[in-house]
């Protein structure tokens, strides 16, 4: 019809030689005026087509999904920049985030299997200090290489208020073991000698070493942070990527590097932890401090109640300090979300717990009940499907081994019991 009329034939001669209707020829060439060749091609019958990215070239949407699949981590602004580099979508309209979220959104939870599912903390906002022993910061320095000795890995301790360092235990560690050796239940029996020193101190800040704080996740409470809890002392954890928060105990490890670690050569390790003793004793009584609340005096000229401990310790008398009540209102401030696995189970703490058969796949809700010591897990309309117990909160695993710091310090590098 089209070329026909380009031709010269006026359109009723073509409508009466193709014996249809004049309609029919003039629609077609005005929607050829109007559109070009392109405007005649078929489309396909039936409702026009819905959804996210309808209106883009199938190309678009294969590519997004697969990219999406091969990358789960991947953000909106990261898979259009690696859309537009594709070479097989040079020169296709490509969609905006927003279109792209509606699409990539349709297949969750699969695209999103790899988040986990929230887990409610307490908030620890940290106090403002007005004394000494309030708060203490304590961190691992990273290893240190001595010649003729190894590798070390320093673990130090200071005052918040003052910048006073008061602890320094050295690890010795095999090479190229990272520090794995080095558990909890060391900085539990370090934290002991400390305590018996210069008493509990009202919070306690660290990083988010899985040691400390049970996974770096903040998943579950470790069984330090729980000892700590039950002593009385808030644990306050520093934001992740964050080491500002702990700007005084990571300037403590590096005045350590400076005035001990580099002259460590031809040390044996024992004297490597008298020197540091030592350094630690002259930078709180004899060298000035640049800390604002010491005004250039050493710390301990500054404030002398340093060596004196606010709330005492002794190692025997731990049981007694010790109160499980804390620890339960403690884990109260907590919930976990976990998804029930094939057989009705989810985990906690490492541990398995059947909770319920009949809801596999779906997410319940886990709360503890302090009144009665129990985890209750219910779904997320709050029906209860199941109370349980963990034996992680129980008074001897939290204490450990050791709850009177009889054990010498593992500062020889030995896996503790």
């Amino acid at each position: 019809m089209i070329e026909r009329h380009l031709a010269g034939e006026s359109l009723q001669h073509i409508a009466d030689d193709l014996r249809v209707n004049r309609f029919t020829v003039r629609k077609w060439w005005r929607r050829y005026r109007a559109q070009g060749w392109s405007g005649i091609v078929m489309k396909a019958s039936g409702p026009p087509p819905r959804g996210a990215l309808s209106d883009f070239d199938p190309r678009v949407k294969y590519v997004a999904l697969r990219l999406k699949r091969e990358n789960p981590g991947w953000g909106l602004d990261l898979l259009l920049l690696y859309l537009h580099r594709r070479p097989s979508l040079q020169g296709l309209t490509l969609p905006k985030r927003t279109a792209l979220w509606n699409y990539l959104h349709r297949f969750y939870p699969r695209l999103m299997e790899h988040r986990r599912l929230p887990t409610q903390r307490p908030r620890t906002a940290p106090h403002p200090l007005t004394a000494v022993h309030q708060r203490w910061q304590m961190d691992f320095k990273g290893e240190v290489s001595v010649p003729g000795l190894g590798l070390l890995l320093p673990w130090n301790v200071c005052d918040e208020f003052t910048s006073a360092p008061l602890a320094c235990h050295l690890y010795a560690l095999p090479r190229s073991n990272d520090g794995r050796h080095v558990t909890m239940r060391d900085t539990q029996h370090c934290l002991r000698q400390v305590f018996t020193q210069f008493g509990l101190p009202d919070a306690l800040r660290m990083d988010r070493d899985p040691r400390w704080i049970g996974s770096t996740r903040l998943e579950w409470p470790g069984a330090l942070l729980l000892w700590l809890v039950g002593l009385g002392v808030t644990p306050v954890i520093n934001r992740p990527h964050r080491p500002t928060d702990n700007a005084q105990i990571e300037r403590h490890n590096r005045t350590w590097h400076e005035h001990v670690g580099l002259s460590a050569r031809g040390h044996s390790l024992q004297e490597l932890q008298e020197l540091s003793n030592r350094d630690l004793a002259d930078r709180r009584q004899s060298l000035p401090s640049h800390n604002p609340h010491c005004q250039g005096l050493p710390p301990l000229l500054a404030h002398p109640e340093l060596a004196q401990p606010r709330r005492p310790y002794a190692p025997g008398q731990e049981a007694a300090l010790f109160q499980l009540q804390r620890v339960y209102d403690y884990l109260a401030q907590w919930e976990w979300r976990r998804k029930v696995d094939s057989t009705g189970s989810i985990s906690l703490a490492d541990l398995n717990r059947c909770v319920s058969r009949a809801h596999v796949g779906q997410v319940v809700r886990v709360r503890f009940d302090p009144q009665t010591a129990e985890f209750v897990a219910c779904t997320l309309a709050e029906e209860e499907l199941r109370r349980f117990t963990l034996p992680v909160i129980s008074i001897p695993y939290i204490l450990g081994d050791d709850p009177g710091g009889t054990q010498p310090a593992n500062i020889q590098g030995g896996r503790p019991k």
